[in-house]
C-alpha cells in the first residue's frame, strides 16, 4: 500500500482510493489517517474520501490488518 511505503509526501487521494477499494487499513494508516484530519490544507475531494474512509472504518467495512 501507498501509506505503507512512504507517509510524509504520499499522495493523499490515491492512498485513500486504495485502503477503500482493499478494504483494508493498516494501524500506521490509521494514524496517517488522524494526521490528515489536522492538517489545514486539504481539498474538497480530500475531504471526502477521508470521511468516506473514516466511515468504513467506524463501521467495521474496513478490516485492520499488521
Amino acid at each position: 500500500m501507498l501509506a505503507q511505503a512512504s507517509l510524509s509526501p504520499s499522495p493523499i487521494e490515491p492512498t485513500l482510493e486504495q485502503i477503500l477499494t482493499s478494504r483494508k487499513i493498516t494501524p500506521k494508516e490509521q494514524r496517517w489517517l488522524i494526521s490528515l484530519c489536522f492538517k489545514g490544507s486539504l481539498s474538497y475531494q480530500q475531504e471526502h474520501l477521508i470521511n468516506q474512509v473514516y466511515e468504513a472504518l467506524r463501521n467495521g467495512w474496513l478490516a485492520v490488518v499488521k
